[in-house]
């Protein structure tokens, strides 16, 4: 009976070691594999940048606090890798006032092509409706900037990434973010829009 506890118990260590090993083979594989397909096409961070935006209605409801926005804007986002093909998909823009998200914009789905630095135009994205703001000291804020002329937004674009390669081989890729703080006057709607210089948005994964 001891005997044959002892047969088992060698054969299940011999099946638990010989799955480890397999485990830690496909593992190492995974990775070697991985490694060499950043080594040979070297993936770089996309560019944004706000290239145009307009803010034609930017007010705030006193006591209700309401707020009531009519903002556009376009970005253009550079791919820099010459041997990756960008695919997105589940695009959407968020903007933002004092940290609180007053509007959502969903965008198309587009592609980057390989071999060169590509540039997309994306717009102009438009926001428009009414928000309720919460707290104070939003409001507070709100009156400030609106007698300095200047209001702080922040435009945020989330979309996810397929990376395309030479062969024709498609990968799922990283979850892209792209921030741009703004900082914008409320126009006249029967004024020209005004010439904005292009700002550099911060982009993540």
């Amino acid at each position: 009976m001891a005997a044959s506890c002892c047969r088992w118990l060698m054969s299940f260590c011999s099946l638990v070691t010989c799955i480890v090993s397999v485990v830690v083979c496909v593992v190492v594989a995974a990775g070697l594999a991985a490694l060499a397909l950043y080594l040979l096409f070297r993936p770089h961070l996309i560019h944004a940048t706000a290239a145009s935006v307009d803010l034609t209605t930017f007010s705030l409801t006193p006591k209700a606090w309401t707020l009531r926005y009519n903002l556009s804007l376009a970005l253009d986002l550079r791919n820099p890798n010459s041997r990756v093909a960008l695919l997105y998909h589940a695009v959407a823009a968020d903007a933002y006032y004092q940290d609180q998200h007053f509007s959502h914009a969903g965008l198309p789905d587009f592609s980057q092509p390989m071999g060169s630095s590509a540039t997309t135009h994306l717009g102009p994205v438009a926001f428009h409706g009414q928000y309720q703001l919460v707290g104070g000291v939003v409001a507070a804020a709100f009156r400030r900037e609106a007698t300095e002329g200047m209001f702080s937004i922040h435009v945020r674009l989330a979309a996810k990434t397929n990376l395309q390669m030479v062969g024709a081989i498609r990968l799922p890729g990283p979850d892209l973010k792209v921030d741009c703080p703004l900082r914008l006057q409320r126009r006249n709607a029967s004024a020209p829009p005004p010439h904005v210089h292009p700002t550099a948005c911060h982009v993540t994964y």
